[in-house]
């Protein structure tokens, strides 16, 4: 790490050298005859800087075109190497008139010719008139973060937030849809900023991807976001609508197999008032199947159980949000925004059991045979409601932000599980089953959480600002689970206290932060620190004591950004993160996975703390660009699952602290836009991994060199049609105690616009040659397991979205601004 930190600042004192004035006399004898233009471009109307804006430079003497190039984020370009002459210059962006500027002189005495800024006003022609085609970049990127264009994803249309990740950098999607970044499931999700009633790969999975604008992807967040989360933050950024009127999006789905989505956002805007609303709802049933097997070792002898089945998984739901906006003044703004909703997630299944045992690798004997039946029914019913205050000053970005965040939830869930004695054809006497066990949980919650926060900017120059702020944020949950046995003799159930409980969980963390950020020549940087206090109790009926967590953390972050020419930048950033367990994983109550299998928690787990390092560089042609990203993890407290063989043959599963884990490696990204009906989004990502801790006194230090790639290939045939192909490759990692093996799979899609793109049809095919699957190894001194899972290949998804008013501005009433929606159409 020293090494790279040392070969960045050889770079950035070699630019910086490069970019100093020459001391007189010795500027003649580096005289090349070349010089540069640059200059702003402006939005005349909104005074707005105008990104991707077209740069032409012409020859005075012929019209020949010599040179040319394109505006970076904040409207800026600077064409260089440019030999001595008289030249003219035309800027361009569609939906605008032309500007011709004349008078361009470079020469010894004038090197660089600042055009300062240049204002373009809006064509007389009507923006509804005007077909509008360019694309955005499916990536983005920040000095602190990754922003991704959901509209360039056309795989997720009629999808979720976990469709749109499934071929974004640095994230990882397995096959039941559960999200990794950079790894690691540790991960926080906010809603624009916000915390969200829903955590983690639920939450992803919940949100349809058509209410989203851009999804920004912070794997070193500043000071400002809070610290959980081992690899960082996934920020869902929604739509808005930015005009004055009416204007909404109405999408419907239908998949293979009993698959159905739907969802509709509205959006009134006045001069003082905007109103939004919208719902949305899920009824998809989908089909997987599982295979297990298991060893045990005792001397001569080894037990053997295969396990095979099929379950059917039914996800359910509805939600309902709304929202108002009071513009009070041009300063001053009232939020109030709410959301309702309910989600249901049923199991059902039916699998082969078949248990024997060998001596020295003999014929098998005492060999048994059974049915397993499971049934599971989980639902949860959510509300949050969020009062926000906005606040500006005098002076561009001097700003103060105020929210207050409530949200509930509850749920239970009701599970019955069930193996019965059959003959070697699994054959069993229907009317009268024997069964060899069957028990039932029902669990039940209630959490609450509330927050409040307050955010200040104070911006003390051109580039530099000073930010401060401080968060409460106050939780509590109620747990109950109830375990029963059934009596075969009189068909009752029997409760068992074995493996009942119940649990009060709270914790409360109260924080400060400050960042500090400038520009020095062409060096930007952030500084920031946030300290917190953490209380955490815990009261379970099985344990003896209540436990407790009472300390104060700080988490320091860096952020370094250099720029060289127009087209290549490097970054640098540093952060500590902190992973806090989860209620499951604290409450010691065993938890019955079934007459082989019990899961314990542990109370005492302590939280895990992660220093990240990034360095990055970034190099642009035109509209594509690649860049290449190194980065180092370092957690302490490793939080890991581990098993154990008892002496009655069942498998206990427990969760603990080991030492620490390491992750290294390089992620290499690129869009290119070979041509204007091809372009080609791809990232590999390769990084060594280790685990160090011991277990029974025995080390369990293991390594691996894991790597992924995915594509995501976008045809264009016309400007309203488009066929995208994504693959996806994720390599074989270790575990504390066994491996996970690779995994692959794909899409493809097609989307045709119709009524001047008011109307789209999306297709898409997930899986398509059903190689999705995932299948993992775990094995000690006297056990082996192995398992693989894999859901349902080839669903076949229709999505219509229609658009109101097309979310495009009319130049008879107001102009939006730079926040306007984009409902997938792909336009700016």
């Amino acid at each position: 790490m020293k090494k790279i930190v040392l070969l960045l600042l050889i770079i950035n004192f070699s630019a910086a050298f490069a970019l100093s004035p020459s001391v007189e006399g010795e500027e003649e004898k580096s005289d090349d005859g070349k010089g540069k233009i640059k200059g702003v471009v402006i939005d005349e109307d909104s005074d707005s800087p105008m990104e991707f804006a077209n740069i032409a430079v012409y020859d005075l003497a012929d019209s020949s075109l010599v040179t040319g190039g394109i505006t970076n984020e904040n409207g800026e370009f600077e064409i260089d190497n440019i030999t001595y002459g008289e030249y003219y210059m035309q800027v361009n962006f569609i939906g605008f008139d032309a500007r011709n500027i004349k008078g361009i002189s470079l020469n010894r005495e004038n090197k660089t010719e600042d055009l300062g800024d240049i204002n373009l006003s809006a064509s007389a022609v009507a923006l509804g008139e005007v077909s509008v085609v360019a694309d955005k970049a499916a990536v983005e990127y920040k000095l602190d973060k990754r922003v991704v264009n959901v509209s360039q994803v056309i795989s997720a249309v009629g999808g979720t937030a976990v469709e749109v990740l499934e071929n974004t950098p640095s994230v990882q999607v397995d096959i039941d849809g559960n999200v990794s970044l950079r790894g690691s499931s540790n991960f926080t999700v906010l809603i624009d900023g916000r915390p969200s009633v829903l955590t983690g790969s639920d939450a992803l999975q919940q949100i349809p991807a058509s209410a989203i604008e851009n999804i920004e992807i912070i794997t070193n967040p500043s000071a400002k976001y809070e610290p959980d989360g081992t690899t960082g933050i996934i920020n869902l950024v929604m739509k808005k609508n930015a005009m004055n009127g009416l204007s909404g999006i109405f999408n419907a789905s239908v998949g293979t197999r009993d698959k159905y989505r739907g969802d509709f956002t509205l959006s009134y805007r006045t001069e003082k008032f905007n109103i939004t609303g919208g719902a949305d709802f899920r009824d998809e049933r989908g089909k997987g199947g599982s295979e297990s097997r298991s060893e045990t070792y005792s001397g001569d002898t080894i037990n053997y159980l295969n396990m095979d089945g099929t379950r059917w998984d039914i996800r359910k739901g509805h939600n309902f949000k709304g929202g108002i906006e009071w513009f009070a003044s041009d300063n001053t703004t009232f939020g109030l925004q709410g959301r309702i909703g309910s989600r249901e997630r049923s199991n059902t299944g039916g699998g082969k059991t078949h248990a024997f045992s060998t001596v020295n690798n003999g014929d098998p004997f005492a060999e048994l045979f059974s049915i397993t039946e499971e049934t599971s029914t989980r639902t949860n019913d959510y509300y949050s409601a969020t009062l926000s205050f906005h606040q500006k000053f005098e002076g561009e970005g001097h700003k103060l932000d105020a929210m207050a965040f409530y949200s509930g939830e509850t749920g239970d869930d009701n599970e019955i599980e069930g193996e019965i004695w059959s003959d070697e054809n699994y054959e069993y006497d229907e009317q009268n089953p024997d069964f060899a066990e069957r028990v039932s949980t029902l669990e039940g919650e209630d959490e609450r959480e509330f927050r409040f926060q307050v955010d200040y900017v104070y911006p003390f120059s051109e580039n530099g600002q000073l930010e401060a702020g401080m968060m409460s944020r106050l939780e509590s949950e109620e747990e109950s689970l109830d375990f029963r046995d059934y009596n075969q003799e009189t068909g009752e159930w029997v409760p068992n206290e074995q493996f009942s409980s119940s649990t009060d969980f709270s914790r409360d963390i109260h924080a400060v932060y400050t960042t500090f950020s400038n520009k020095v020549g062409n060096l930007s940087y952030m500084a920031g620190l946030r300290g917190e206090y953490t209380l955490r109790k815990i009261d379970n009926t099985n344990a003896e004591a209540v436990s407790e967590l009472n300390r104060f953390d700080l988490f320091p972050t860096a952020h370094i950004s250099y720029p060289v020419g127009d087209n290549n930048e490097f970054m640098s950033s540093f952060s500590r993160r902190i992973n806090r367990p989860r209620g499951w994983d604290l409450d010691p109550t065993p938890n019955y996975y079934n007459r082989y299998t019990i899961r314990y928690g542990n109370a005492d787990l302590k939280p895990e703390y992660t220093n990240s390092y990034e360095l990055g560089y970034m190099r642009r042609f035109g509209r594509s660009y690649i860049s290449l990203d190194a980065f180092h993890r370092v957690t302490n407290n490793k939080i890991d699952r581990y098993t154990v063989l008892e002496d009655d043959g069942t498998y206990s599963l427990y969760t603990d602290n080991f030492d620490k884990d390491y992750a290294t490696g390089l992620e290499i990204t690129g869009n290119v836009n070979i041509k204007e009906w091809l372009i080609i989004n791809a990232s590999t990502s390769m990084y060594h991994y280790r685990i160090t801790g011991s277990l029974d006194e025995e080390s369990i230090d293991r390594t691996s060199t894991n790597w992924s790639g995915r594509v995501n290939t976008t045809f264009r045939f016309t400007d309203n049609s488009r066929l995208q192909i994504q693959g996806f490759y994720s390599g074989p990692s270790v575990q504390a105690q066994g491996e996970r093996k690779a995994m692959i799979h794909s899409n493809i899609s097609y989307r045709q616009d119709f009524l001047k793109k008011k109307l789209t049809a999306t297709v898409s095919v997930r899986d398509p040659f059903g190689t999705a699957r995932y299948e993992a190894e775990s094995y000690g001194d006297n056990f082996k397991r192995w398992f693989k899972w894999e859901r349902e290949p080839r669903v076949v998804m229709l999505t219509l979205s229609y658009k109101l008013n097309n979310f495009k501005e009319d130049r008879n009433g107001s102009r939006g601004d730079s926040d306007g929606m984009d409902m997938g159409g792909g336009e700016y």
